[in-house]
């Protein structure tokens, strides 16, 4: 998550610095979801099979690639399979890691993988004021070295991890797969898709809006990465007494909440123009929002899967997720270039409080069959 935290601030700005304009950042961001997304399902069936931990080995791995072809990357293309490697990388890191952070204790997995989420959180603050800093005052090839060498350090971390036992005997490859069809029919699943996909949008918004935004605005690497760490505090707390919310609020108002109130956020972006101070509080806000967006999508994909296609169910579900990364970087690439970033604010924002204000009526409908699990994931 250091890593993640690092590309986010340092592709967007890579690509203003190399003089490409917002539709083709766009572009460039949303090309590590193409590749990614598909083998999101390969990644959960591996999971289920041999186990998370050669997943994330094989993250980490591309993780080290994709950093040092940015590294050596001034063109178009060569950026977009850069960041094809990064996508890669994150569509096999979090299907391994939410499917190995829920099994760990089926009772406990709401506190698990809000802490998770918490400690992600605490690395992409890290990762993102650091990136600023070193670009700004040592340049982007020190930068994108630095990546190189968190991801290799990752690598080394992983082999630590332990084997975390199943329920049943192994199966099949291709076995591993079978769950896919029940899963697309399952309602309770296109819930936990839809709020993938919401979850996956609050974060690419921060890219693709919110970078170059404060980059319009005059100010350097430096700052930019500052006021993005601020927004990334919040995530911090909300992680570790995620578990504490969930169940004082439930998934269904927590998603409505949620979401109106980070559109309303999103809109008040304008109004704060060049004030930083102002403009901090509110990447606060929208950071502590997307804390709770970030492991809540897993839980509801947890609540209503079995331990045995916890793996598959959380790819499956990803999916959605990296819809969004392709969607939405190239869509308010092309809405920022015609009408503004400011205008973009406005109507990424009106997304968010229409997706929130469906939620009592969607959450009901698609949840109506409850899932055994569901109390004592809750």
């Amino acid at each position: 998550m250091v890593v993640l935290g690092a590309t986010q601030i340092l592709v967007p700005l890579y690509g203003l610095h190399l003089g490409f304009d917002i539709a083709e950042l766009g572009v460039i961001v949303a090309s590590q979801a193409v590749l990614g997304g598909a083998l999101r399902l390969f990644a959960g069936a591996t999971c289920d099979r041999f186990g998370e931990r050669w997943v994330l080995w094989s993250s980490f791995s591309m993780m080290v690639l994709g950093a040092a072809a940015f590294g050596v990357s001034t063109s178009f293309w060569a950026l977009i399979l850069a960041q094809t490697f990064l996508g890669v990388s994150r569509a096999l890191y979090w299907t391994a890691t939410q499917s190995y952070g829920s099994r760990i204790n089926e009772a406990k997995s709401g506190t698990l993988l809000g802490r998770m989420g918490s400690s992600g959180t605490a690395g992409t603050m890290a990762g993102t004021m650091a990136a600023g800093i070193v670009a700004g005052s040592l340049g982007y090839g020190w930068a994108w070295s630095t990546v190189a060498i968190l991801g290799s350090l990752g690598l080394l971390g992983s082999l630590l991890l332990p084997v975390l036992p199943r329920k049943g005997s192994q199966r099949g490859f291709m076995a591993a797969l079978a769950p896919i069809p029940q899963l697309a029919r399952s309602r309770a699943m296109g819930m936990s898709g839809y709020a993938a996909f919401a979850a996956s949008t609050s974060m690419i918004i921060g890219v693709i809006l919110l970078v170059p935004y404060l980059k319009e605005l005059g100010n350097s690497e430096a700052v930019v990465g500052t006021v993005r760490t601020v927004g990334s505090v919040g995530s911090v707390a909300i992680g570790i007494t995620f578990g504490r919310i969930v169940a004082r609020f439930g998934q269904q108002r927590l998603y409505l909440y949620t979401l109106i109130v980070m559109g309303v956020t999103l809109a008040l972006v304008p109004f704060v123009g060049e004030g930083l101070v102002a403009m901090t509080l509110v990447m606060f806000a929208y950071g502590s929002l997307h804390g709770i967006m970030g492991p809540l999508y897993p839980l509801t994909a947890s609540t209503f899967s079995s331990q045995e296609q916890r793996g598959m169910a959380i790819a499956y579900v990803g999916l959605y997720w990296a819809v969004a990364q392709v969607v939405i970087p190239a869509a308010f690439g092309a809405i920022a270039l015609t009408v503004g970033l400011r205008e973009s604010f406005w109507f990424a924002g009106g997304l968010f409080i229409i997706g929130g204000l469906i939620i009592p009526v969607m959450w009901p409908y698609l949840t109506r069959v409850r899932n055994p699990a569901e109390p004592a994931a809750a």
